[in-house]
């Protein structure tokens, strides 16, 4: 049987609420970017026959949208895969037709902030400075690919990590996330715990300032890879 039909039914099944997936999103970069703007002008009024600053504007709204992520791969689960279920779709193809429109989405959001960028950058921007998809101040002057690459791993890991703890919720309720969510924070402060007996921390703070927004985003994209295997093995055994 060829599953690639029975993976876009996941897609075309999640993109049944087109307002969930476009104008939501668009929505909230519009506002976040209106926001931004209103803000700066505000600034502005403070530097009246005073030189601009050189760093341009930058209000700190610009990820906004990337958190909007999260409660996308909520509703992806919540919504939809009840229904998958009942189109006698398999998990695994569910799973599969999820990943691609999350990877659809989340690297269309990062293409409309790399257009903004140069749309930016030929308008010097907007003719006040404003720099609000241009993320300059959140990862370093970079190539447009670099950040590019930066926010659809970012993206793309958001909504995963809501998708993979919605599964979880969905398996064993509200007591199993609190078990695995602590469990996970208990990970962590073993880490560094471990990293603090051994005297890594010097290795640990050279290796994460070498890194740049590029391997960021490639970083990102396998922990995304991750939240997908984690929820495929949830999913396992979870009840419409």
């Amino acid at each position: 049987m060829n599953r690639r039909p029975r993976t876009l039914k996941v897609v075309r099944l999640h993109l049944a609420n087109r307002a969930t997936y476009i104008w939501v999103p668009l929505a909230v970069v519009g506002a976040t970017f209106l926001i931004s703007l209103a803000m700066w002008g505000v600034i502005l009024l403070g530097f009246r026959g005073e030189p601009l600053p050189s760093s341009g504007g930058f209000g700190g709204l610009q990820l906004i949208p990337s958190y909007y992520c999260v409660t996308l791969g909520i509703q992806a689960m919540m919504y939809t895969y009840p229904f998958a279920m009942a189109m006698s779709l398999t998990r695994r193809e569910y799973i599969n037709g999820t990943m691609l429109l999350a990877t659809l989405f989340a690297t269309c959001l990062a293409t409309l902030y790399a257009v903004g960028r140069a749309i930016e950058d030929l308008t010097n921007g907007y003719g006040v400075w404003l720099r609000f998809f241009h993320l300059s101040e959140w990862i370093g002057h970079t190539t447009w690919w670099e950040q590019w690459l930066f926010l659809a791993g970012l993206n793309l890991m958001l909504l995963m990590a809501g998708f993979s703890g919605t599964t979880v919720f969905r398996r064993g309720g509200a007591l199993r996330l609190v078990v695995v969510l602590t469990c996970w924070m208990f990970g962590v402060v073993g880490a560094s715990a471990l990293v603090t007996l051994c005297e890594w921390w010097p290795a640990v703070g050279t290796w994460m300032m070498q890194q740049t927004p590029g391997t960021g985003g490639f970083i990102m994209l396998v922990i995304a890879a991750g939240f997908a295997v984690g929820s495929y093995w949830s999913m396992r055994k979870t009840v419409p």
